[in-house]
């Protein structure tokens, strides 16, 4: 979960796609830095637009203004670089985006402060917390100079359906799952199948590292990198391979733990729970006269199945 929440609390998400980022074989940080502070001040202000279900949760999202801006398409950004998922170097690379990322934000939120206030909690006791003092002493200066929008800005979210509607590109920063499949759309006309390409695989002829092909632990040290980098939490599926003993995968949540992430998931292909994705060749419906299509009448709101 990347929004552990308080009682009512909600949270604004958003994700860059880094695949847009990509210039001559390299990020283009000149731009991903000028492009941040608008995409803050976009967010900030959904929260004063937005229509809350209770009174309760208006309250509480006014009252700390949070904000979760994370990354999509990071595997197959670094992967285009010449950077091999889980390993050192794509470590690195990776924090240098993501602390770039985090930098920006907020400090693209405190000029928010300086321009329309902070957040209504906020004090001085704001600047005392180890997230905070992990910025850099410029962004600590202007946090200390004019408080901060927004009491969260940093969320790593899983992305599913905003990856696969930005062209599926990899999701959040997790590892490409396959770089092909074929999915099943339920439209009024019926099931309609379509195939689903990787976008580094069908755009750029790059073959990432799947997903169960990542070890265990190198889904770990990704999640912890990111961790650093963000004030709420990641989303990060650890995939753990069959040949993973008992001792070693419990020793993965140790891993984790130590390493500074605020959560981990773990996922066993071969394990007894069939996956939300699952990497086969197919995915047509065996029988398609098991298969409902509904319509909504926009007068009554009742669907009709047939």
């Amino acid at each position: 979960m990347e929004q552990p929440l308080p009682p009512y609390g909600a949270c604004l998400l958003g994700s860059f796609n880094l695949v847009k980022y990509i210039k001559d074989n390299d990020i283009d940080y000149v731009q991903l830095v000028q492009d941040i502070p608008s995409v803050v001040r976009a967010m900030d202000n959904v929260v004063d637009e937005a229509i809350y279900p209770l009174p309760q949760q208006e309250v509480e999202a006014k009252n700390k203004r949070r904000m979760g801006l994370g990354v999509t398409g990071f595997a197959n950004a670094l992967e285009k670089i010449g950077f091999e998922y889980g390993t050192d170097a794509f470590l690195d690379e990776g924090s240098k985006i993501l602390e770039t990322l985090k930098e920006g934000c907020y400090q693209a939120s405190a000029y928010l402060a300086k321009e329309k206030g902070a957040f209504p909690l906020f004090d001085d006791r704001y600047l005392s917390s180890k997230f905070i003092q992990s910025l850099t002493q410029e962004t600590q200066y202007l946090i200390k100079k004019y408080g901060i929008r927004n009491s969260h800005l940093i969320s790593i979210a899983p992305t599913g359906t905003i990856s696969l509607s930005a062209d599926n590109v990899s999701s959040g920063i997790e590892p490409v799952f396959t770089h092909s499949f074929t999915r099943t759309i339920q439209t009024f006309e019926g099931p309609r199948h379509e195939e689903v390409s990787d976008f580094a695989y069908r755009e750029w002829g790059v073959l990432g590292k799947k997903a169960s092909e990542v070890p265990v632990e190198d889904h770990v040290k990704v999640l912890c990198m990111a961790q650093k980098h963000v004030d709420s939490a990641c989303s990060k599926t650890c995939n753990v391979g069959d040949d993973v003993t008992w001792d070693r995968f419990k020793d993965v949540y140790m891993q984790a733990y130590d390493q500074g992430a605020k959560g981990c998931t773990t996922f066993r292909a071969a394990g007894k729970r069939y996956g939300i994705l699952n990497e086969t060749e197919k995915e047509y419906v065996d029988d398609e006269d098991q298969v409902q299509t509904c319509s909504i009448d926009t007068t009554t709101g009742q669907p009709t199945c047939s």
